[in-house]
């Protein structure tokens, strides 16, 4: 058994059809099936059931391709380790990325990784956390960042960042000097919804279902894209709207004021995530490494935020 012939059998396993595989693999058809004819005497068990017209791994088979798809990710992963330098590392790094760990985590990892890799090129698209999870799970984009939970079980999530929700109201709104409001204090008051596919909504609901809670009727006066877009709105009065602490930490505590729930502290983690099976271009591996080696730096720190009102003393965010 080598890598070779594990690699072709991935290839057969992955394209159902060993004719595919040679042509992926640069090989011809008798000589695919030869490679993984002996993968399966080395391993004494047959991988693939040729009996069926679309060709189907056996149980045994099924098994080995965890093994394998394992085996060649940590291969890819260690040449990587090997062979890259500071000097040596170009391409092309692409991130996608939900809004806040986009504008408030993402940009100073990039920073600091592309101070050590000068040759990488960095692109990075912001969009929702729902859209982040779909274009790493169908492969469109190798490294993403969610401010939402992952529970796809193909994806590989990191801990990156704390944060805490809030509600941001005007600092003249009567809300402000209170420091906790109640859910039924919410109902009727003009309020700025994020989109469906938020990770910060996401996390309001999460939290609030896990005590059998729910958000009352409200009046919605607006739905944006962006804390930093509710942040905005809040600041002309237009509303009170739930944002991440990260988007607070610069806000003018004279226009602007953080509060909690009474019923629930409203707190996550932000995530990279990538696909735990692919194997990652050097320039996304590299970043992938890096970021999980930096983490411990924003693990647990504050967003700096300390505005919550008169009628509290702010404990860490």
């Amino acid at each position: 058994m080598d890598l070779d012939q594990i690699q072709s059998f991935l290839a057969v396993a992955q394209r159902h059809s060993f004719t595919q595989a040679a042509r992926e693999r640069g090989l011809t058809q008798p000589g695919i099936s030869r490679q993984v004819q002996k993968l399966e005497r080395a391993l004494g068990v047959t991988l693939v059931d040729r009996r069926s017209n679309a060709l189907e791994l056996t149980p045994a088979g099924e098994r080995f391709l965890r093994f394998a798809e394992d085996l060649v990710a940590s291969h890819a992963r260690l040449l990587g380790d090997l062979r890259v330098t500071p000097a040596s590392l170009e391409g092309h790094l692409r991130i996608i990325a939900s809004t806040t760990p986009g504008a408030f985590v993402v940009p100073g990892l990039v920073a600091r990784f592309c101070e050590q890799f000068p040759r990488v090129q960095t692109e990075i698209a912001i969009t929702d956390s729902a859209a982040v999870l779909g274009a790493v799970q169908d492969g469109r984009w190798e490294v993403g960042f969610t401010g939402g939970s992952v529970s796809d079980s193909s994806l590989h999530a990191a801990d990156v960042a704390a944060d805490e929700i809030l509600l941001a109201v005007p600092a003249g709104h009567p809300f402000a000097q209170r420091g906790k409001v109640s859910l039924a204090d919410l109902a009727n008051v003009a309020f700025l919804d994020r989109e469906e596919g938020s990770g910060t909504f996401q996390s309001v609901r999460s939290a609030l279902a896990k005590e059998h809670l729910a958000l009352p009727s409200r009046r919605v006066v607006m739905v944006l894209s962006s804390c930093q877009a509710i942040v905005t709105a809040v600041r002309r009065g237009l509303g009170v709207g739930f944002v991440s602490s990260l988007a607070l930490a610069d806000a003018n505590a004279a226009e602007v004021v953080g509060i909690r729930l009474s019923e629930v502290s409203i707190r996550r983690r932000l995530l990279l995530v990538c696909r735990k099976r692919q194997s990652l271009l050097p320039a996304s591996a590299a970043f992938v490494r890096f970021v999980e080696e930096q983490a411990h730096e924003y693990r647990g720190e504050s967003s700096g935020y300390r505005s919550f009102g008169a009628g509290e003393a702010s404990d860490a965010v």
